[in-house]
């Protein structure tokens, strides 16, 4: 049985000493990234279909004429394969690919090379959405892949116990990924220990955050109640070189409200940005509990140009600007994972964090150091959403 590991010395290796792959056209030339589009799923025959079906349907398309339907067999689970006709070479893309599902479940792409060592790429994907592109992040590495010889690819999800319905797909593409890993780190919700603990520390290595704050909750001074970040703290967080976006109006889950309309709670705290000298940070916006669905996204789109949802990290430049993938919830293990991958491997990570107690804050402390142990070794660059907005979104 082949080891399964996240990191890999010769995988490394071989990645450096790979050229680029011929599915990307992120030269010095290119203003902007663009993704190479892999299959549109007009012609279904070229896949087969050993667990589950895969039909056409001609009612659901991202773009032509058709999508793919998948749909789970007795065992809960489908994959669709197709093997190429020569060796390709994947190296320095990521997968992005437009979804729709009935229930919330996570996609898996795997690229695999002639030994069959994979590369894995995974998201979470939300129902009651139309087709959407989602920008996968690299889940995991099996043995060593040769990712300039890539021989097969495979399209997979697993439902456990409990069919989940059907899955649309299409207009499967690969977009670039920096060849220097890039990493923003994130704080949801607007508390104040964003500011009594979290800016002390990356304050110390001049790094910028970003914080995605809930206006309705922001305290004028220190005899309002509430834990959350005051005015002047705000200010003092975007003279140090923050971004100050948003996490709603009042920062509850979008797709369950109860009296509010999802439009008016992203309206309504751009404005307030806005209203307060925040315009650069109104343009970035992170979902409340990392839940959406076609109508958040309408809103989302209509007043952001990055927003950030999913779960995985070393995304490539991102095909829906809408949904970048962000991780979190980490331990400090599972953070240094994760730069490791970013730093190896390329792409963008996104490290968010919350309330900012005990142990979150050691998380953290460790994580900061870890990136500037990283980014002195020139594996890692710190960004803002400003230059990942910049640079790293397909045109």
């Amino acid at each position: 049985m082949k080891r399964r590991t996240y990191l890999s010395a010769a995988l490394v290796a071989a990645l450096a000493g790979c050229s680029t792959s011929e599915e990307s056209d992120d030269s010095p030339d290119s203003d902007q990234p663009t993704a190479q589009l892999f299959d549109d799923f007009e012609n279904l025959d070229a896949w087969d279909v050993p667990l589950g079906t895969l039909t056409a349907d001609q009612e659901r398309s991202y773009a032509g004429s058709q999508s793919a339907r998948l749909e789970s067999g007795s065992d809960n689970q489908f994959r669709i394969v197709r093997e190429l006709d020569e060796p390709r070479d994947f190296t320095g893309v990521r997968p992005t690919m437009a979804m729709a599902t009935e229930h919330e479940a996570d996609m898996v792409i795997q690229l695999l090379d002639e030994d069959e060592n994979r590369m894995v790429f995974r998201q979470r994907m939300h129902s009651d959405t139309p087709l959407v592109h989602n920008n996968f992040g690299v889940d995991t590495v099996d043995g060593e892949p040769d990712l300039s010889a890539i021989t097969q690819v495979q399209i997979i999800r697993w439902t456990a116990d409990d069919d989940k319905g059907s899955v649309w797909i299409d207009d499967l593409r690969f977009a670039p990924t920096p060849d220097v890993g890039k990493v923003m780190i994130h704080f949801d919700g607007g508390h104040e220990s964003i500011y009594t603990h979290g800016f002390p520390i990356l304050d110390e290595y001049d790094y910028p955050g970003v914080a995605f704050i809930v206006p309705s909750r922001v305290r004028e001074d220190e005899s309002a109640t509430g834990e959350h970040l005051l005015t002047d703290q705000l200010a003092e967080l975007s003279d140090a070189g923050w971004t100050i976006g948003s996490h709603s109006m009042h920062g509850q889950n979008l797709t369950t409200l109860s009296g509010r309309d999802p439009a008016t709670e992203v309206s309504d705290a751009k404005a307030w940005l806005e209203d307060n000298g925040y315009e650069e940070g109104a343009r970035y916006f992170s979902y409340p509990v990392g839940q959406y669905n076609g109508a958040v996204l309408e809103a989302v789109s209509e007043n952001h140009s990055l927003a950030f949802a999913g779960r995985y990290p070393s995304q490539g430049a991102a095909m829906n600007p809408q949904l970048c993938s962000r991780v979190t919830g980490l331990s400090a293990e599972e953070a240094r994972t994760a730069l490791d991958l970013t730093a190896q491997l390329g792409g963008i990570t996104s490290l968010t964090f919350t309330r900012l107690d005990g142990s979150s804050q050691s998380v953290l402390r460790e994580t900061v150091s870890y990136v500037n142990e990283l980014e002195s070794a020139g594996d890692l660059e710190v960004i803002t959403p400003t230059e990942m907005e910049d640079s790293f979104v397909v045109q």
